[in-house]
């Protein structure tokens, strides 16, 4: 009985490897030079924020910018990967609070973690907060472009 089970959870972990992606399609940007646009909403007990993430892959670095539909920016940053850091240039004044920095660095730095594992949502049970990142698409950016002439 004690080696069918085993052989039961063996054939389990064997077929969940397999059916896994080895290599989960990483959102964030690879290559030097290259971006990629998210729609980023972030939800906390008392409001939310959303808006467009663009991220801009420079070797180690991505820097990042996040702003609204108005175009008003509501913070700048940059996240090493080599180090494994966020920094956090610019946060709209309401929120340029040194605890309110803290939290936003280590749930950024998370949502990073969550992103290269091709998942585009972080959940700060703690504070609970949602991060939630959703790619878009040609056709997306297509009609945003054409919208601006």
């Amino acid at each position: 009985m004690r080696f069918l089970r085993t052989c039961l959870i063996s054939v389990s972990l064997l077929l969940n490897a397999l059916l896994t992606p080895a290599d989960a399609q990483s959102l964030l940007p690879q290559s030097a030079g290259e971006k990629a646009r998210f729609t980023a909403v972030i939800e906390m007990p008392k409001g939310y924020m959303s808006g467009i993430c663009v991220l801009l892959c420079d070797g180690d670095l991505i820097k990042g910018s996040m702003f609204n539909d108005f175009g008003i920016t509501f913070m700048d940053f940059t996240f090493n990967q080599r180090k494994d850091k966020v920094k956090l240039l610019s946060v709209q004044k309401m929120m340029d609070k040194w605890y309110i920095r803290k939290i936003l660095r280590r749930d950024l730095r998370l949502l990073f973690h969550a992103m290269r594992e091709g998942k585009g949502e972080y959940r700060d049970e703690k504070y609970k907060m949602l991060f939630r990142f959703t790619q878009l698409t040609e056709d997306e950016l297509n009609i945003k472009d054409d919208d601006a002439s």
